[in-house]
């Protein structure tokens, strides 16, 4: 999976004891949706994220139809993309393209319909817990690690990312709820502060010239991410830029009932739809 289905996995609450399947924080996933393409890209080293510029430095193709798609459209911008810029210019359908892109790989099943006024509902009757277990794992670990001693490699890097993404989306709680989560949340909140990098003294982790650069760079891109996400969602949601609420005209986003087993039921409503979440 790219790193925005896995951010939008981690979005997805599971139903327990009757409640309703949803998608937490989805002013604002979006995005970080966005941001995650973004990121899988500089973790890539196609592009380098920087204050006043997205730069494209390695033409190659990934080999994913979407991201590949996003570096061509980076490379093409004309003014060259900001961060800012980028994520103004977030389609409000993104989130449910990446919602189909889960349902077609059978991490989550969705039920399509129309309401009274026309917008589509994507009612999220099941998703798979053991893959979703198995991320919430992985980020779980990353954290530690990065408090630790912000040792690892390319995984280590993209879980790290992906958990600060998730923290821009207010999804800590998603991923860690309770009174069980609460060290794993402020080991997040640290994180993001951070920058994406842990506090530990640069000579006990990054022995090596190339070692730190590559820390200074993937620093670099979670920042620049981590703040653009802020204040595009804090202009958008102040109607600053001329868009109200932000909130999803075309699109809404319910959940059917969990059952048995990670199933679920597709009620009469199927959901609800508002600020709070889908």
């Amino acid at each position: 999976m790219m790193m925005g289905d896995e951010l939008l996995l981690l979005a997805i609450s599971p139903g327990r004891r009757g409640m309703r399947i949803r998608v937490r924080s989805p002013q604002r996933l979006r995005f970080a949706l966005r941001g995650a393409e973004l990121a899988e890209l500089g973790l890539l080293g196609r592009i380098a994220v920087g204050e006043r510029r997205i730069e494209v430095v390695d033409r190659a193709p990934v080999g994913t139809g979407r991201l590949d798609g996003v570096l061509r459209a980076l490379e093409g911008a004309n003014p060259p993309a900001t961060v800012e810029s980028w994520l103004r210019a977030t389609p409000r359908s993104l989130t449910s393209e990446y919602l189909s892109r889960l349902h077609d790989r059978k991490v989550v099943r969705v039920h399509r319909s129309r309401d009274r006024v026309g917008r589509t509902r994507h009612d999220i009757l099941a998703v798979d817990p053991v893959r979703r277990r198995a991320l919430v794992s992985r980020v779980t670990a990353s954290l530690r690690a990065a408090a630790q001693d912000g040792a690892g490699g390319a995984q280590a890097e993209h879980d790290v990312v992906l958990a600060v993404l998730a923290h821009s989306a207010h999804l800590s709680r998603a991923v860690h709820p309770g009174l069980r989560g609460l060290p794993a949340r402020r080991r997040l909140k640290a994180l993001a502060a951070a920058g994406g990098r842990p506090g530990a003294p640069a000579g006990a982790v990054e022995a090596a010239y190339g070692a730190a650069a590559r820390a200074r760079d993937v620093q670099a891109l979670t920042r620049g991410l981590y703040s653009g996400i802020d204040t595009v969602c804090l202009r958008t949601f102040s109607g600053a830029d001329g868009h109200g609420s932000g909130a999803s005209a075309g699109d809404a986003y319910g959940g059917g009932h969990h059952g048995h087993g990670g199933g679920g039921h597709h009620g009469h409503d199927g959901g609800h739809h508002g600020g709070g979440g889908w």
